[in-house]
């Protein structure tokens, strides 16, 4: 058995997708989640409108020892991981369901515009996957207030996307129902630059519409 040290997850870590071993892998949800891990502490930020959330989100003390994140000295409770590196940290659902893929922020993807407004604006969104400019999706994106969003291409929610924002440890983040958590990188004039994680990076424009 090998010991790990917490020097291995410092940092700060975006939920990617989840996945089940024993289902179709091109099912692949959003994960909406957030971790910062700094010295011997951590602080969890979830999607305040995600059913599966107890809560928001939570703090602590951890240790991460025999490939298994403890949590507030709670030795019978822990997150087990099966891969670590660079970028990239799996941790293991129960019989090999709900694993989490998150992806680690680097700094380049702090905001870098202190004055970046979404709520009451509508933007034109252009999606690039992974750089592909083969592969862009656009939409239209109305924020009516700082939790309900209406997206043009989605008819059916009513009253609109429930979204949220908030910022962590120098990351500006957007979490939406049914996509991707978004990271805010800059703003140059009417354009608000985001990054976000699947199982491919995409880059996202914001383009304001008067």
């Amino acid at each position: 058995m090998s010991c790990n040290s917490n020097r291995k997850l410092e940092g700060t870590w975006i939920g990617a997708y989840s996945y089940s071993e024993n289902v179709d892998s091109s099912m692949s949800l959003p994960l909406r989640t957030l971790v910062t891990f700094e010295n011997d502490k951590y602080f969890a930020k979830n999607f305040k409108y995600d059913y599966r959330s107890e809560r928001d989100y939570e703090k602590g003390t951890y240790k991460f020892k025999w490939n298994k994140i403890f949590h507030n000295s709670d030795n019978e409770f822990a997150y087990e991981v099966a891969i670590i590196n660079t970028d990239s940290l799996v941790l293991k659902g129960n019989d090999g369901s709900n694993n989490a893929v998150l992806k680690k922020l680097n700094d380049s993807l702090k905001n870098q515009s202190k004055n970046v407004k979404l709520v009451g604006k509508r933007f034109l969104s252009k999606s690039v996957k992974n750089t592909d400019l083969n592969k862009v999706a656009y939409d239209t994106l109305s924020f009516v207030n700082d939790s309900i969003l209406i997206k043009k291409s989605d008819k059916t929610r009513n009253p609109g996307t429930r979204w949220e924002r908030f910022k962590q440890n120098g990351f500006d983040i957007i979490f939406m129902e049914m996509e991707i958590p978004l990271i805010i990188r800059n703003k140059d004039k009417n354009k608000i630059y985001l990054t976000g994680f699947h199982k491919k990076r995409y880059e996202i424009e914001l383009t304001e519409l008067k």
